[in-house]
């Protein structure tokens, strides 16, 4: 035995791996003459596992192996040293901690590496391995920002004021420092009685320090108060009452108690007014966000969204960041809405002239499913809809982005049982969904279509598990049954039944058995050879000493439509040996039958005119001369068998009338050939004159 691989050098193993290998490729032993089990494997690669028959004539045998590079990954810390100690994952399922170089062994195709470590965000990145047999990755791991804090620095113009931020009370009156404020914006209220609260909205940066000053003096004397105004609009300036107070954001001191008209202007953008009542010592923020000047042609598309930080797209451009407004021309636009771990929000809008058209996107998380199968190539149905990845493709292996919650996943493939399983997607992370799909036997249909299509007497055999009961009348035989058993198929084209049954003409009941085998079949036709052996006697008459045995042996060709009708034809030899008349004793005048032995009228007088020469009443020359004429035989010869053999030719329809039920007709005969004794009411009284060589029968036929 020779075994080699490609490449060389690889370990052999025998039968398995527990007695450890018996060499490296290429390899040269001998074996014994069996199946055996060859396995064969190399670092890098793929195990190869053959079974490989050693013969006993051949001296040299010879096996090559050609392995196949097995897919890794290798992950490497040596772009950051924080990589150490990470937790690495290939499409969910944990590979172990970095601690240096890590190699991980996997399977073509496209994987979701994920690599993880406190303190710092998950890296996620997809590879693929279709083309690449191995691949090197020097990821960076991204610290998980910290808080950042700043200083505020609280003034007054009052001693021993009280100091909130953000509605909590400060340990410290003014004035105060308050340390570790984290960055971003505050609210600072002061407090001094009996005067009204001062308030005011200050924006904390990191490592620095704000300082901010109250007025409380004006308010402890009542009569006046503060009105801050804030706005968006670039460029915009503050009016109270007429009177310009200068750009925004501005706050209007020593405003006095009662009504009074705020306006905001800017360029571009319709003036913004409002009614604030002023308190004494009150302190208010009044927002303008003012509408732009439309065109005549234009109008406004407003975006909102309940997620933050989703990413606004109008007619393909990127415009910013929910919520977002922007004027656009008068028509149909498209708008998406579009966020990391969400299904992106796309709509198709009709904007009108001079209007605000406000459109609230409902973004849905979603998170990818990765579909395999063995074996690949199956149809995915998700929510009973067909799936389809990013690049068009419908079958597995794919990758899929799937909304959040509960998804209901079904493969199809042709051949095999369908897999159906429930997953919960969670929003931003990959699910891998691996199926071993199982084959599948027929279908209801398909079990209805076979059963519908069976044929008793058609060359196509029965499959293993189904029969057929036939009901038949006719001539010579007046009545038949017949069962048969279908006992399997070796492949498509070859296939076997038998049957067993019974049929009667009166003067002979036989019982016979039967065999068919299928040598070919091809949607529409079929063929097959066939034999029967029939044996039988008078029926409750064993004195008569009447028998016979019948075999046939011949062919059958067959051509089926639309598995409704079958018309076969059949060509066969068919060899009899039959005993009309029971055995003698003795010869001539003293020639006699057997004590108990009950002959026909035909056998005793013709042993009383042929054998014993005396002359009987009631039997005629012309009845002996039509005995010997149909068995050839005369004498003492007439109480032997009779032997012969006939070729026949048949002409079957099969009809299927109902799913388990056929209508069966048979027309055969023996053209231009000689009589069959048996069938002459000579030797049985039921039947005509003559062999009629042309015989019929029709009946029923029940599947199941």
């Amino acid at each position: 035995m020779k075994i080699d691989s490609a490449p060389q050098g690889a370990q052999v193993y025998i039968g398995d791996k527990s007695c450890g290998p018996v060499g490296n490729t290429p390899w040269t032993g001998t074996l014994n003459a069996a199946t055996v089990t060859v396995i064969v494997e190399a670092a890098g690669y793929e195990p190869a596992i053959k079974s490989f028959k050693v013969g006993r004539v051949r001296k040299v045998q010879e096996l090559f192996v050609p392995l196949t590079r097995q897919p890794q990954l290798e992950i490497r810390a040596d772009a950051d040293p924080s990589l150490v100690g990470a937790t690495v994952s290939v499409d969910g399922v944990a590979q172990g901690t970095i601690q240096g170089p890590m190699v991980i062994k996997t399977t073509a195709g496209r994987h979701l590496i994920e690599i993880k470590k406190e303190g710092f965000e998950t890296l996620t990145q997809w590879v693929d391995l279709s083309t690449t047999p191995a691949l090197t990755l020097t990821p960076t791991l991204k610290a998980v920002a910290k808080a950042k804090y700043g200083t505020i620095v609280v003034e007054a113009d009052v001693q021993d004021a009280e100091v909130y931020v953000d509605g909590n009370k400060h340990p410290d009156n003014t004035p105060s420092v308050i340390s570790n404020v984290i960055e971003g914006v505050h609210v600072i209220e002061v407090k001094k009685a009996p005067g009204p609260p001062w308030r005011q909205t200050v924006t904390v940066v990191a490592n620095q320090q704000t300082k901010v000053r109250a007025e409380l003096a004006p308010l402890l004397h009542g009569g006046v108060g503060v009105i801050r105004v804030l706005s968006d609009a670039p460029g915009a300036r503050a009016n109270i009452d007429g009177i310009d107070m200068g750009p925004v954001p501005v706050d209007i001191k020593d405003v006095k108690a009662g009504e009074h008209i705020v306006q905001v202007k800017a360029s571009g953008f319709k003036t913004g007014e409002k009614k604030v009542t002023v308190t004494a010592g009150g302190s208010q923020v009044v927002k303008f966000d003012l509408n732009p000047e439309v065109a005549a042609d234009q109008g406004t598309i407003k975006v909102l969204s309940a997620v933050p930080e989703a990413e606004v797209i109008i007619d393909g451009a990127v415009v910013g960041k929910a919520p977002q407004e922007k004027k656009v021309s008068a028509g149909e636009h498209s708008v998406m809405v579009r966020l990391a771990g969400y299904k992106p929000f796309e709509q198709k809008v009709r904007v009108e002239t001079g209007k605000v058209l406000s459109i609230m996107a409902d973004l849905k998380g979603v998170g990818r499913l990765r579909i395999l199968s063995n074996p690949a190539g199956a149809s995915v149905l998700i929510n009973g809809l067909p799936a389809k990845d990013k690049d068009g493709r419908d079958k597995t292996p794919m990758d899929v982005e799937v909304e959040t919650g509960k998804t209901i996943v079904r493969l199809e493939m042709p051949g095999f049982v369908a897999s159906e399983e429930t997953i919960n997607i969670q929003g931003g992370q990959t699910e891998t969904l691996s199926r071993e799909l199982s084959i599948a036997g027929k279908s209801e249909s398909e079990l209805k279509n076979e059963q519908k299509g069976l044929s008793s007497w058609g060359a196509r055999a029965l499959p293993r598990g189904r029969s057929t009961v036939d009901f038949d009348a006719g001539y010579p035989y007046f009545g038949g049954l017949r069962i048969t058993v279908g006992a399997g198929r070796i492949s498509q084209q070859w296939g076997f039944d038998a049957s067993i049954g019974v049929r009667t003409m009166f003067a002979r009941t036989e019982l016979g058995f039967g065999g068919r085998m299928m040598v070919a079949n091809q949607e529409p036709f079929s063929a097959a050879l066939f034999s029967n052996l029939w044996y039988g006697t008078k029926l409750f008459d064993n004195k008569s000493e009447r028998n016979g045995a019948t075999f046939d042996a011949g062919i059958l060709a067959s051509l089926t439509a639309l598995s409704n009708v079958t018309i076969t034809g059949r060509a066969y030899l068919e060899f009899w040996s039959d005993r009309h008349c029971p055995e003698i004793n003795g010869s001539g005048a003293s020639a006699s039958f057997k004590s108990d032995a009950k002959p026909t009228k035909a056998c005793d007088g013709y042993l009383k005119t042929a054998v014993r020469g005396e002359t009987v009443d009631g039997f005629t020359p012309m009845e002996r001369a039509r005995m010997e004429e149909l068995t050839g035989e005369s004498g003492g010869d007439m109480f032997g068998r009779d032997y012969g053999v006939r070729f026949m030719l048949s002409l079957i329809a099969e009809i299927a009338v109902r799913q388990r039920w056929n209508l069966f007709g048979i027309i055969e005969g023996a053209p231009f050939q000689d009589e069959r004794a048996l069938f002459t009411d000579q030797f049985s009284g039921p039947m005509a004159e003559e062999d009629l060589v042309l015989y019929g029968r029709v009946g029923l036929s029940y599947k199941f």
